[in-house]
């Protein structure tokens, strides 16, 4: 019986570099949070390949191909094997999803990963500054029940 290797499944959170198979960073996760980003808003993933030639095509589909200088030197597939295409609108695809988030999204989406935002700059980008204002807002008009017990049902 031959021994199975466990594998990933899904390409659609993938960072283009890895899909080149190019080197890991830490901006590879950053690039998969955009992912869970965008799906959280559209409920359904951004990118839906079925190949890794076939994933950076959907990926090429939002973000445009990059230009020659922001394609990695060190990987087999060449630039020129995607046909050139603009991005699309952002909007377009998540519609539900405010203006800073959607400047939030496409720096994560950002092809170059030395261009792609960092985990400490995402946490201090001004969309989850305007979160938290609400957040604390809708806190502060409704009470939030708890499991306690009062002072008068422990002397009970």
């Amino acid at each position: 019986m031959a021994a199975v290797k466990p594998q990933v499944v899904t390409l659609w959170y993938r960072a283009p570099e890895v899909l080149l198979q190019s080197s890991y960073a830490t901006p590879v996760d950053l690039w998969s949070v955009g992912c869970i980003f965008a799906e959280m808003f559209r409920r359904r993933p951004i990118f839906r390949g079925n190949s890794d030639v076939d994933q950076l095509g959907k990926i090429f589909d939002v973000v445009g191909v990059p230009s020659p200088e922001d394609w990695p030197q060190e990987v087999a597939l060449p630039q020129s094997a995607f046909t050139p295409r603009p991005p699309k609108p952002i909007e377009d695809l998540v519609p539900d999803m405010d203006e800073e988030g959607r400047t939030l999204l496409m720096q994560f989406l950002t092809f170059n990963p030395s261009r792609r935002i960092s985990a400490f700059a995402a946490l201090s980008h001004p969309y989850f500054q305007s979160v938290d204002s609400h957040s604390r807002s809708l806190y502060a008009t409704y009470s939030i029940p708890s499991n306690k017990p009062t002072i008068e049902e422990r002397t009970a």
